[in-house]
């Protein structure tokens, strides 16, 4: 993509989204919002579906996780390999090559498992390609070995590392999948080139002093797996957005409680004059005149705090409404050229208790009661045209959401059920998963139009197991 037509491309993109389970906790939607020369509105609402009677209350912003983080094709741009910078972008560029061709390998695997003889040819290819993208980059970072600065020869160094984890990697992924054809004649080849292909990467690990992952040794396995994680947020940090957060109320909690505070005050001092001309104008003695005096002061003064407490907690619960529980700006990374907020949203997240027919039986008038979790964010993307001339032509936001406080109230992950043993016409007890599921619902909003992702979360007593999409 040149930089004269990419404005032009990047106005008419649409954002992509996906839903899926994270980890045993936390269930995950990933969206990525399209840059422009030109500023764009996208709303983003997510609801999760849960019975009432298995809800446990909990702080919903500490159980949300947010990311955010430049994403695009950049193998026409060029980078400065002099700096650390430079050589940075590099890697996670060329890191993203490896993953398209991981991915593209393993897709051709799968249709050797249907006997077509082009999966053979395609996996060769992509693995051929793999393998010489990262020889290339080795080459290339060869020729600057001039360069003698300390934090520049480090760099270089740490780009080969990355590289070679990523490339084990691909080689991982299509062994998984030569694992479900061993019994088909078109795997041997590819099993045999990625054998080979892994053996003279060992090598150059061996020689570089990489840390190697043997399987006889459960701690260098970790070792290995601990230093592929740095390995990977050492790079990938260049692509991260910076995030600049805040609560609503608490920006306003001041204005709010002084505008509360005033109205009270208006309301117990009219109160308290009106009762005193009432006192004044009475032939009370003057001991009963300090009784009213008192009476009145006391009153007005627990009047106005009570007001003062109640105008506060209407005018937050308005400010959520129309506007935001919290405000995020999303900063580009020091390296990059271009205005400096990327994204700006607001936020919120609420519960709902909705009471719907019983399934089983609509017509019977029963209802079924359920908590609907609901996260709102209408994002605004900020012009973006120097960033879309680099190559980079998305900005992924990816949500985490940890749902652990729900599976207390869970039963066992497995129950007892009675089943036949037809041959020993005997009663025997199977255990059958106890599973939950969840509706999920994410819908995004932009000016191309509405994307909805629907599915079903299931879960059990250990946790979130997977994400069904619908139909």
């Amino acid at each position: 993509m040149s930089a004269e037509n990419a404005p032009s491309e990047m106005s008419a993109a649409k954002p992509e989204v996906r839903a899926g389970v994270h980890d045993a906790s936390r269930v995950e939607w990933i969206v990525s919002l399209p840059l422009a020369v030109k500023e764009q509105e996208f709303t983003t609402e997510v609801v999760i579906e849960i019975p009432s009677n298995l809800f446990a209350k909990h702080a919903p912003w500490d159980q949300l996780q947010e990311l955010a983080r430049l994403d695009g094709r950049e193998e026409g741009a060029a980078f400065d390999t002099a700096t650390v910078d430079g050589l940075r972008r590099l890697a996670v560029t060329l890191a993203s090559q490896l993953t398209r061709a991981g991915d593209a390998l393993v897709r051709h695997c799968r249709l050797m498992g249907k006997h077509e003889d082009d999966g053979v040819q395609g996996s060769l290819k992509w693995l051929q390609t793999a393998v010489a993208l990262v020889d290339r980059t080795r080459t290339r970072l060869a020729l600057g070995e001039t360069d003698a600065r300390v934090e520049i020869v480090k760099e270089r160094a740490l780009v080969d590392e990355y590289l070679s984890v990523r490339l084990l990697e691909v080689l991982s992924g299509a062994e998984r999948e030569l694992e479900a054809l061993a019994d088909s004649p078109l795997a041997n080849e590819l099993e045999e080139a990625c054998a080979c292909a892994l053996e003279r990467e060992l090598e150059v690990r061996a020689s570089r002093g990489f840390i190697e992952a043997s399987s006889d040794s459960p701690r260098e396995l970790e070792r290995y797996l601990d230093r592929s994680s740095k390995l990977k947020k050492h790079f990938q940090e260049v692509l991260f957005l910076s995030a600049e957060r805040y609560a609503v109320s608490q920006r306003l909690h001041h204005v709010a409680a002084g505008l509360a505070g005033i109205v009270a005050a208006m309301g117990a001092f009219i109160m308290q004059i009106a009762l005193l001309r009432q006192a004044s104008s009475s032939t009370t003695a003057v001991t009963g005149g300090l009784v009213v005096l008192t009476v009145v002061a006391g009153v007005s003064y627990a009047v106005r705090d009570r007001a003062k407490d109640v105008g506060l907690l209407w005018m937050t619960g308005r400010i959520h409404q129309l506007y935001a529980q919290r405000v995020v700006r999303w900063r580009l990374p020091r390296m990059e050229k271009g205005p400096s907020v990327v994204i700006h949203a607001r936020e919120s997240i609420d519960e709902e208790v909705r009471r719907d027919p019983d399934p089983l039986n609509p017509e019977s008038g029963a209802k079924t009661s359920a908590t609907h979790l609901r996260f709102k964010q209408r994002a605004t993307v900020e012009p973006s045209g120097a960033l879309v001339k680099t190559g980079i032509t998305r900005v992924r936001q990816v949500f985490r959401y940890d749902l652990s406080p729900i599976f207390s109230r869970l039963d066992d992950a497995t129950k007892p059920v009675p089943v036949l043993d037809v041959r020993a016409h005997r009663v025997r007890t199977a255990h059958a998963p106890r599973c939950y599921r969840f509706p999920m619902t994410v819908t995004v909003t932009s000016p191309t139009g509405v994307i909805v992702e629907r599915g079903t979360l299931v879960v059990d007593k250990r946790g979130l197991d997977r994400f069904e999409p619908s139909e």
